[in-house]
């Protein structure tokens, strides 16, 4: 046996702080003889990443396995433009190990601090109307089930099943290791500007089919929005360490986070400060970087979140919606709300099945005010039949979700065969899966 030993009463916290937890037993695997024999071993059996999700997925009365020790690269073909890696590693450390071979990822999130499998399992994604969600980029993965068999799913193997369970909220067992469709290094050209609001609904389907990687920050109490344009290039990079340094860690954490201070004391200032940070964007950026330099952005101040991916075809009528929602209500919101636009796939479980989607954040700095922000939020998600994200925070009953996943009775079907006895459930498992 190479059972390595758990670390007992452990405390897990997730990023936002917002879930909290005493687990029985925690570990951190180095092999897969030792992750098997870990699901083997116990009769409830969780998984973390970086605990950067919001929701609960990570919560478990018995055994928490986080991967962190489980972080290495098998290998890489070139010629194929795959890469085969563990489980547990970070976006962060792919794309600087595949930076070092002149290559890279083909799409990226905002934030690389995630582990790949955590990612990939909640529906994760980028922006860009060409491109989907990042469990996308899979060609393969081991899966370890409730009994220690492995099965391995191909996408080009059983279409059906993988579809199935390539986005699996860790429902189905643990994911060992992953091969991953890679590509040449690039570069992407970024160009960002403010506009006014109207002015980007006007010409939102233009901007939209005329940039690779297209996404929006508005800042709530606003009359602008801030437009980021990226399209890929093999232009030489001409962008400043000086100037990233400038605003990732001056601008974007000590001002930033200054404001939000004092906005925190005194409500009433936050569409000031709001006023003042758009005027950073006056000039507009027009830089080209490493693709995974501008994909990610500098790290977050703590805050609660919720996403939910709407039928593409409503886009207007939804930002409009929540303009509308936010200017007539009392919410005083110190955060940008992020919107992004992904391709829509076949994948059960994922936001955009079937349908090109576009992605609306909303998000607040501290608790004060967000439990009312949200349900206003969902109040409008759900009257446009919006999806929400797994990883993030909703209230959703099953009734709705059922209407909004078709598949989710097969999915189960699957689970049933994998995990017969619900080794790797919980109660957001169960309630998610409720009839």
């Amino acid at each position: 046996m190479s059972l390595i030993t758990s670390q007992k009463n452990f405390r897990f916290r997730n990023w936002a702080g917002n879930q909290q937890s005493a687990v029985p037993h925690y570990y951190q695997p180095e092999t897969e003889e030792q992750l098997t024999d870990i699901i083997k071993t116990h009769g409830k059996v969780r998984m973390m990443g970086t605990g950067h999700s919001w929701s609960a997925l990570c919560h478990t009365d018995e055994a928490l396995i986080n991967l962190d020790k489980y972080n290495k690269v098998i290998s890489l073909d070139k010629e194929k433009k795959q890469l085969t890696i563990q489980a547990g590693i970070k976006l962060w450390q792919i794309s600087d190990y595949l930076d070092t071979q002149g290559m890279a990822l083909i799409n990226l999130g905002s934030i690389s601090r995630q582990s790949v499998a955590g990612a990939i399992s909640t529906a994760t994604h980028g922006s860009g109307i060409g491109y989907r969600v990042l469990a996308s980029q899979v060609q393969r993965f081991t899966l370890i089930r409730a009994d220690g068999d492995k099965i391995v799913l191909d996408k080009d193997g059983d279409k059906e099943t993988f579809d199935l369970a390539i986005i699996n909220l860790g429902a189905l067992g643990v994911i060992s290791e992953l091969t991953l469709n890679i590509t040449e290094a690039f570069r992407l050209h970024e160009q960002t500007v403010a506009i006014d609001f109207d002015e980007m609904l006007a010409r939102l389907d233009e901007l939209l089919q005329t940039t690779d990687h297209f996404k929006m920050w508005w800042f709530p109490h606003v009359s602008r929005i801030v437009l980021y344009r990226y399209q890929r290039t093999q232009a030489a990079v001409n962008d400043s360490r000086f100037r990233q340094w400038l605003m990732d860690e001056v601008l974007s954490v000590l001002v930033y986070r200054f404001l939000v201070f004092i906005g925190n004391i005194f409500r009433g200032l936050r569409p000031l400060f709001n006023k003042l940070l758009i005027l950073s964007f006056n000039k507009p950026l027009d830089r080209i970087e490493r693709s995974f330099k501008v994909f990610n952005v500098a790290d977050p101040p703590i805050h609660r979140e919720a996403e939910w991916a709407f039928d593409l075809k409503d886009a207007k009528e939804v930002l409009g919606a929540y303009r509308k929602m936010i200017d007539e209500s009392d919410h005083k919101i110190n955060f940008i709300q992020e919107v992004r636009f992904v391709k829509g796939d076949e994948y059960a479980l994922s936001p955009s099945y079937r349908r090109d989607s576009i992605w609306i954040g909303c998000y607040l700095i501290g608790d004060k005010g967000w439990d009312e922000l949200l349900a206003d939020f969902e109040k409008l998600a759900v009257k446009y039949n919006g999806r929400p994200h797994w990883g993030k925070e909703y209230n959703i009953d099953k009734e709705y979700l059922r209407k909004q996943y078709p598949l989710l009775d097969e999915f189960q079907k699957l689970r049933s065969t994998y995990d017969p006895a619900g080794k790797f459930s919980n109660p957001m498992i169960a309630a998610i899966l409720a009839k």
